[in-house]
């Protein structure tokens, strides 16, 4: 542990910070444990003087108090939280192991039968849930009253001292993913608008993008994850907003902010509240349901693609200027050449690449299904293959495993999330994306100004981005049919390449016609901020005027 103690004097800033802020006029009494405690961990108690042995295990690392000295007729609060070790965090990046190990006897057995028949009976599953979720889930906005009278503030004025406005951005996680790479992103943008930028994550896991945070002073992530009880989010949100002069929060994804809107509401009805959301889940709505289940306390909706937009219409009536459409493009690169298609009809080798965390979303599975009919019909026909695999997760174990069942390993070259795959993609000629469900795959952007042709599910907003020709079917069994077919049309059939790249310049320049997502977020943010110096110009204004009218000649 002491090796750790430069960690553990960061930590112990992150639980003062929490705490001083939810509880500033309150006895705090933090408790801390190193890797793993006795008792339940983030916990809030009423103070108490009696202690039980388990607070002594040794993993204690020792208490810090804050706020004002306790008294009897001033109680305090008693903490207990848990430090995890860099060690313990590095082990949830790796984590992995062959997924179906734990699942039920019969699934097993029909995945050593095939694991694409295991696949096809997920898909099955999927289907069913999502023609049932009208029934089972709710899809009307919560009530949202303004009152009778005008809401007024709940919280004094001038608690921030004068600092300069900020946003609260709230994250899912720290791990790869298309919210979570937009999320990085707003937060750059809302710090080139001016604003200061506080972000929370809701809950733990991988923290690959901790290092992909800007190194900017006024840029403050805040560890709610670790050592805040979801109870408290709303309250610790409330106070965070009246101390550091908020006026826009941001959600990615973050379900304990979108818990925190009624008292954001109610407490700082000036607060901009804006969210963006990706995909559907079949389940249960996923997150986009959630947005719409809070429309009413929720300012702007930012979407990513049309098929969200119908979302939000049809699910939900959401119309007008709460709902904006800003599409998951590089600012940077808009107008630039699109790559022409590299594959051709009669060419002996093909590179086919898949790129996506080994996730059941992803369906590694069903990728290494596609890749085993393509080697063996390359073989049959004179076409040399290289298949490409980037990513990791928890299906990682079980794409090895596969690879060696299906005598694999010796063509298909597995790749950590961190490669290049822009480089990747130029040398690729085509990309596999038969994933169970997708918002609009940023991978598919990407594939196509490199000149490589993604061939995807026909799911979530696909079709926006892909023509119908390199389209597959949801169903695993037909989309390795589909995908193999694809392929082989690809490299035998004359102009069929040349139409597939023409229906994919058509699709990209549509989309490079309409608004990004930083052109949307930027004029949200700049606006709201313009809306705060307008607010605070006035009282200046009214004040010059009346001491220019009382000097005014009678």
């Amino acid at each position: 542990m002491s090796q750790d103690r430069d960690y553990i004097d960061q930590e112990i800033t992150q639980i003062r910070f929490i705490y001083e802020t939810l509880y500033p006029e309150t006895p705090v009494e933090a408790h801390m444990w190193w890797e793993k405690a006795k008792l339940p961990t983030p916990a809030v108690q009423p103070q108490d003087m009696s202690y039980g042995a388990e607070m002594m295990a040794l993993t204690y690392i020792g208490n810090l108090r804050t706020g004002p000295q306790e008294t009897p007729a001033l109680p305090g609060k008693r903490v207990f939280v848990t430090i995890p070790s860099p060690r313990q965090v590095a082990v949830r990046e790796s984590a992995g192991g062959v997924p179906w190990h734990k699942r039920p006897r019969k699934y097993r057995a029909i995945h050593a039968l095939s694991p694409i028949l295991a696949e096809q009976m997920k898909y099955q599953i999927e289907a069913r849930r999502w023609r049932k979720l009208p029934a089972r889930h709710k899809f009307s906005r919560l009530a949202c009253s303004r009152g009778i009278f005008e809401t007024q503030k709940m919280t004094p004025e001038g608690r921030h001292g004068g600092k300069d406005p900020a946003i609260l951005i709230g994250l899912h996680w720290l791990d790869v993913g298309g919210a979570e790479s937009l999320g990085i992103d707003s937060i750059q943008w809302a710090l080139d608008a001016g604003l200061r930028v506080f972000v929370m994550v809701g809950q733990e896991g991988p923290e690959r993008l901790l290092a992909k945070l800007p190194d900017d002073p006024r840029l403050q992530l805040i560890r709610t994850d670790r050592y805040l009880p979801r109870s408290q989010t709303s309250g610790f949100v409330s106070q965070l907003i009246a101390q550091e002069n908020i006026i826009l929060t941001h959600n990615h994804h973050c379900v304990p902010l979108y818990d925190a809107l009624p008292t954001i509401k109610l407490r700082h009805p000036h607060v901009v509240n804006i969210d963006s959301t990706h995909i559907v889940e079949y389940a249960d709505g996923g997150y986009p349901r959630i947005s719409g289940v809070w429309s009413n306390y929720i300012d702007h909706h930012h979407v990513i693609s049309g098929d969200l937009e119908r979302f939000y219409k049809e699910r939900f009536r959401v119309y007008g200027s709460k709902l904006v459409l800003g599409r998951l493009l590089d600012d940077s690169r808009r107008g630039a050449e699109v790559a022409p298609v590299r594959i051709k009809a009669g060419q002996s080798r093909c590179r086919v690449a898949f790129v996506g965390r080994m996730v059941h979303q992803k369906r590694p599975v069903v990728a290494l299904s596609i890749i085993r009919r393509l080697r063996a019909w390359g073989k049959r026909n004179g076409v040399e293959f290289r298949f490409d695999m980037v990513g990791e997760g928890p299906y990682r174990g079980a794409v090895e495993h596969l690879l060696t069942r299906y005598r694999l390993a010796d063509v298909v070259h597995l790749h950590p999330a961190g490669t290049d795959v822009p480089a990747l993609l130029e040398a690729s000629d085509i990309l596999l994306v038969p994933s169970s469900n997708e918002g609009l795959a940023l991978v598919c952007y990407e594939a196509i100004e490199a000149g490589c042709v993604p061939i995807c599910s026909e799911v979530g907003a696909q079709a926006e981005i892909c023509p119908p020709e390199t389209l597959v079917a949801w169903s695993p069994l037909q989309a390795v049919r589909d995908s193999v077919a694809v392929v082989q049309r690809l490299l035998r059939e004359e102009g069929f390449a040349e139409t597939v790249e023409a229906g994919q310049r058509a699709r990209m320049q549509a989309l490079q016609d309409e608004p990004s997502a930083r052109e949307v977020l930027d004029r949200l943010y700049r606006d709201a901020l313009a809306a705060v110096e307008t607010e605070q110009q006035l009282p200046k204004e009214t004040a010059k005027r009346r001491k220019t009218k009382s000097k005014a000649p009678a």
